[in-house]
């Protein structure tokens, strides 16, 4: 496997697409050269932060206009985490190469072209249609691929006082919702601090900074954070805009309150609320202001609530995603 070429990873980043899906592909890959010593690629296409990211991971990138026309080199295995639909010339092209294809959370007609696809335990799964798929489906909680802080991450929680939340809104926060959450705190009583993400493609910053100050020192906003694991681990609690980051929380043993940027993440996010580990708000467009402010004074006032919201994060042991993915992909090569 070490000689075979590096894997190829297709995928893409931006303000409008965050950098879940590149994330979780670094986190496969690393999982791949750290167990496996495999080397890998990326095929990448987005916003230059995203993009310099996966090369401070270590990883080449290979800048893409049109991902039907890839020249797929000498790996032995391509894994897609990708939101477009792909040619069907591009699966024969594979094919014909002798490629393994995998794909990570596809809802798109791609997943039917592939050898293995994997899934978390989100409803939407029992929506698509397999017909014609002749590969091996992997779901579950144990394939969230998380990188490799979050498959160290403790889960036993500090108990500040007052109370850490810790917001975050992905690396570009394209609805603004971050200022959104920070207004609706200003009506919730009882003691609190709050640490913000700020994300390298946020674009709102002068809102975000104001209203911090009107805060005063209840907030305090991070900045290039390195790793995530580490504010995550120090909070009690967290409100979040669901993707990747709310699966992380959850491996880190964190409550959580989610706003979603769509019905299919809200789809996605009741995953969690069923297991009790998050309480979703949905779409976050349909919330109002007043029932938003709400929801966080009780979240944020039960420690109750909190404390058993931890312990069921804390039991669905997600954080070894990456490496498993990793393994199957290496077993099937």
């Amino acid at each position: 496997m070490k000689n075979s070429g590096p894997i190829l990873f297709l995928c893409e980043a931006g303000p409008q697409t965050g950098f879940g899906h590149a994330g979780r592909c670094l986190a496969v890959a690393s999982a791949l050269q750290e167990k496996f010593g495999c080397e890998s690629v990326f095929g990448f296409r987005g916003a230059a932060e995203a993009e310099e990211r996966i090369r401070a991971a270590g990883f080449k990138t290979i800048p893409v206009t049109e991902f039907n026309e890839m020249n797929f080199g000498k790996g032995a295995a391509v894994v897609l985490d990708l939101r477009i639909d792909l040619s069907f010339s591009f699966f024969q092209r594979a094919k014909k190469a002798g490629k393994l294809l995998a794909t990570i959370d596809d809802p798109t007609p791609n997943r039917l072209h592939c050898d293995m696809a994997f899934y978390p335990p989100v409803p939407q799964f029992h929506e698509l249609d397999w017909t014609g798929f002749s590969g091996e489906i992997h779901r579950g909680w144990e394939f969230v691929p998380l990188r490799k802080e979050f498959r160290l991450a403790r889960t036993t929680k500090n108990t500040n006082s007052p109370p850490r939340i810790l917001i975050t809104m992905g690396g570009s926060d394209p609805h603004d919702i971050t200022s959104r959450i920070l207004r609706a705190l200003k009506s919730v009583s009882g003691e609190w601090q709050a640490e913000v993400v700020i994300g390298p493609m946020f674009n709102n910053l002068d809102k975000i900074n104001q209203i911090t100050v009107e805060h005063g020192k209840r907030i305090k906003l991070l900045y290039d954070i390195k790793d995530m694991s580490v504010p995550m681990q120090r909070c009690d609690a967290a409100i979040a805009s669901f993707g990747m980051t709310a699966y992380e929380l959850a491996a880190c043993g964190v409550p959580q309150v989610l706003l979603c940027l769509s019905e299919d993440h809200a789809l996605s996010a009741s995953a969690l609320q069923a297991c009790g580990a998050a309480v979703s708000l949905g779409k976050f467009d349909r919330i109002s202001d007043r029932e938003l402010a709400a929801e966080l004074q009780n979240f944020i006032s039960s420690e109750d609530l909190r404390r058993t919201m931890a312990t069921k994060a804390a039991g669905l042991n997600i954080g070894q995603g990456a490496i498993n993915i990793a393994t199957r992909i290496v077993e099937a090569v």
